[in-house]
């Protein structure tokens, strides 16, 4: 069996995979609407299918459609409807679950219908002009192309089965293509039925918002209102108006639930077993009440294992891809990754910081690098052959290559010639890979295969092979640890550590939590809640047998339980009332205040700290090692429309300058972010912790990634941005008890990765923040954040610091503030700041 993923040229996002076995073929989703013709040097999909499968019209065996994605369905509705290609079989995303009506008896005007429409698409924010309203059109057009596809497939007497769920239909494809081994995985019947009712409510919340910016301005087009729409999302919850556009606002990653839908299938017999995955978010569904059904679809996918190769799930996003979700099949020995070029987000940077911490055992292409991928098996051994570029890349995808404004009605034209080949800036001695020359690497086994394609004139060809084994004897690789030579730092004061020893082994390793708790436990008291039946009585117990000035969480939420906690006393959550729920996370937070409980009187009476594991050894040895000595001495980085951060910064010790969003991107992000102290007042989001925004004139701006984090760092940052402490993927207020946690990993989280490189405190905020915007800008996060400061200004340890700039802010509440809304902020304000690191 060969496996073939087509080149997505420059449109992002995009899948399309053809499988080929003997003189039977099947075609899996059909890339984007406009790639039924060629575009720049790209062929289109139909020159690419003839290269494999001859002239068109084709016949292929089975159809897969994955789910009702644009860049999915694609441009297979023209295909169809034209007769360039018919199918025998067809198994397809079901029409009804993927694209319900909004449940709005009215109907909508042609502008609100783009809207509702492309805003389940996957986001296009750098697309503008013709180009903006070309994809508004195919997505408004999106259902009725595919639903019209369908029945010209049942004139061509296709056989059709709409997947709803394992069914006995399902099962009998499964046999007609044995030759294939082709197994389907899922989704289960209610994980699409979860994913169809959020649909439908993400449509209806978008159709208000639309009506609402309309009823303001009736001149406003979709390709406005989408504008505005998709701009607002990176501020969600950040000092928003409260109407049908925060309602809006509040919702899930966009198209999360159409990408939670997509059929996940294996294809291969054993030991070559190929996995594809759609666009299912395994590591971050982002749908409401989906985590069971997610947490049963990834154990479907390790029972069909073990896979050589994966193609990564969402175009290798950080929702789709992560270290947990490795592990579900870990064995493989090569990734793939499907995706146009010129979208920075996608591949996502943390997934290709990921993948480049564990070359040293996979291997991966992509088809923004590497044009047509192709996968085989040779001898039982895994190939996998690329058009162009090097395996293994992990340069970030660059937004340099704009899609070309053709007609979308325009004929396709004859095969493009071969483009001029492209230098390859890492390896300037090696001559650059040109399109339509395979280069292979052997994956598997002890043998090096090199395969070297000359050109047929006179030359003369030099080929020089070195093979430098690795040293068995060498220093630690990756996964090995040597913490347990080592104690934690000798200058601690009198602090009790908790933690939770067979969860925190689950999540890192026996031998590197073994050797963590036995470096504690000599110089430190510690509880270990999996040999106690109260956690808080065994606290209390062991305070009394020492002086504790603080306690210290190791391990993560599902090591040690954070609390749902209502910021909110009875009292004021009685007189707001319904209002409550205008705030993101209707003033409901996770909370680690109740570990610093020493007596029972329900109120914290010593600092908290937690030493988050992100199911990385890593992050919690990093907790006790020394701390690198950056070479400045402060860092600040705000959102230009948050000046109050400069009165902050200002007391803040060092000379380096404030810098601004504005200015400031992500990719120029200046070497002094190594300093000892960094203050960050930017946006945050609950469904990306990897990244913080900034704005510019109405629009937002990737401020700093994962991808900035210094590594060594010894720093102790302080981050007024929403939910820039949540280390979990699911908010306090939408938790539901039973629900398993999903912790983020370093990749996912810029509180992690800075913890990850040694930093000795991330100080953050586990909900939306509020920041003030006019008046004495000294109310709301204001004086939290200038108390905080002024403690590490005085000798205090960031644990400490905050424990103090607590009991400061509450002497200041509510600051003047006299609005009930208002005083339910500040409450939240002082609830919701959490130390994550040592801090001490």
């Amino acid at each position: 069996m060969k496996l073939y993923l087509l080149d997505m040229g420059s449109k992002i996002y995009g899948d399309c995979i053809l499988a080929v076995e003997g003189d039977r073929s099947i075609l899996i989703d059909g890339a984007h609407p406009g790639d039924w013709k060629s575009s720049g040097d790209t062929p289109s999909i139909p020159d690419q299918i003839s290269k494999v499968l001859g002239k068109p019209p084709f016949n292929v065996d089975l159809l897969v459609v994955t789910h009702c994605h644009s860049d999915h369905i694609g441009c297979l509705p023209k295909l169809v409807q034209d007769g360039t290609i018919t199918f025998e079989q067809a198994l397809v995303a079901d029409e009804n679950l993927g694209f319900p009506t909004d449940g709005e008896d009215a109907p909508m005007d042609a502008e609100t219908a783009k809207v509702v429409a492309a805003i389940v698409e996957e986001p296009q924010p750098e697309l503008d002009g013709p180009a903006l309203d070309q994809f508004l059109a195919d997505a408004a057009n999106l259902s009725a192309n595919y639903s019209a596809m369908l029945t010209k497939l049942k004139t061509d007497r296709t056989k059709i089965v709409r997947y709803t769920g394992p069914s006995a239909k399902v099962t009998q494809i499964e046999k007609d293509f044995a030759d294939f081994n082709l197994k389907i995985l899922g989704p289960s019947a209610n994980h699409l039925k979860i994913c169809s009712d959020e649909l439908r409510r993400l449509k209806n919340k978008a159709r208000h918002a639309s009506d609402a910016l309309r009823h303001t301005d009736a001149a406003l087009q979709a390709a406005d209102i989408y504008k505005k729409l998709l701009s607002a999302s990176g501020a969600k919850g950040a000092d928003a108006a409260v109407d049908d556009i925060q309602e809006y606002l509040d919702r899930v990653g966009p198209g999360a639930a159409l990408n939670d839908q997509s059929i996940v299938l294996s294809l291969g017999k054993t030991g070559q077993r190929i996995l594809l995955t759609g666009d299912m978010q395994l590591a971050v569904p982002e749908v409401p009440g989906l985590d069971k059904e997610m947490a049963s679809m990834i154990e479907e996918i390790k029972k069909g294992g073990p896979y050589q190769f994966v193609k990564l799930p969402h175009h290798a996003s950080y929702n789709g891809f992560d270290e947990e979700v490795l592990k579900a099949f870990e064995e493989a020995q090569a990734f793939g990754i499907s995706t146009g070029r010129g979208d920075p987000g996608h591949p996502d940077p943390g997934v290709l910081k990921l993948l480049e911490s564990i070359s040293d055992k996979y291997h991966w292409a992509r088809t923004d690098k590497n044009g047509v991928m192709t996968v085989s098996f040779v001898r039982a051994k895994l190939n996998v052959g690329i058009s162009e570029g090097d395996l293994d890349d992990p340069a970030p995808n660059a937004r340099d290559v704009a899609p070309t404004e053709q007609e979308q009605n325009e004929e396709p034209g004859g095969p493009q010639p071969p483009p001029p080949a492209k230098p390859v800036l890492s390896e300037p001695a090696q001559p650059p890979a040109k399109r339509g020359e395979a280069v292979v690497r052997q994956i598997a086994g002890e043998e090096v295969e090199v395969i070297a394609r000359i050109p047929h004139t006179k030359t003369k060809v030099t080929i020089t092979v070195e093979i430098d084994p690795a040293d068995s004897g060498a220093a630690l690789g990756a996964g090995q640890h040597d913490f347990g030579k080592k104690k934690i730092p000798p200058n601690l004061p009198p602090l009790l550590f908790v933690t939770n020893s067979e969860r925190l082994t689950e999540n890192i390793g026996k031998a590197e939590a073994a050797g963590i708790l036995s470096a504690i436990a000599p110089a430190q008291p510690m509880v270990d809640l999996a040999q106690e039946s109260d956690a808080f009585a065994a606290i209390q117990r062991e305070a009394r047998n020492a002086s504790v000035k603080g306690v210290v969480i190791v391990g993560g939420y599902d090591v040690v339980p954070s609390e749902r906690y209502d910021t909110l006393p009875p009292s004021l959550r009685g007189s707001i009332g319904p209002s409550a729920r205008n705030d993101p996370d209707n003033f409901i937070v996770w909370s680690d205040q109740s570990y610093g409980d020493l007596d029972g009187d329900h109120l914290a009476d010593v600092p908290v700290s937690r030493i988050p594991d992100g199911h990385t050894a890593r992050v919690v040895e990093a907790a006790f090692k020394p701390g690198a000595s950056p070479p400045a001495n402060r860092f600040g980085l705000r959102n230009f429309v948050r000046p109050f951060a400069d009165q902050i910064y200002s007391g803040v010790l060092g000379a380096e300058q404030m810098l601004t969003s504005e200015q400031v991107h992500s990719t120029a992000i200046p070497g002094n972010l190594s300093a000892k102290l960094i203050y960050l007042m930017l946006h945050g989001s609950d469904t990306d912790t990897s990244r913080f925004w900034g704005e510019t004139q109405g629009d937002m701006l990737e401020a700093m990634t994962v991808n900035n984090v210094p590594d060594p760092c010894g720093a102790i940052i302080f981050a007024g941005c929403c939910w820039g402490a949540l280390t979990v993927r699911t908010r306090a207020a939408v938790y539901r008890a039973g629900d398993p946690i999903q912790v983020v990993t370093p990749a996912q989280s810029v509180a992690l990765s800075f913890l990850a490189a040694g930093a000795n405190a991330f100080v953050g905020c586990t909900g939306a923040h509020y920041s003030p915007m006019d008046g004495d800008l000294n109310f709301f996060g204001a004086p939290m954040h200038s108390a905080f400061w002024k403690h590490v200004n005085a000798g205090k340890r960031p644990a400490e610091a905050l424990f103090q700039a607590k009991i400061d802010y509450i002497k200041g509440m509510p600051h003047g503030r006299t609005k009930i809304e208002e005083i339910a902020i500040e409450n939240k304000i002082l609830r919701q700041f959490t130390c994550l690191g040592l801090g001490w």
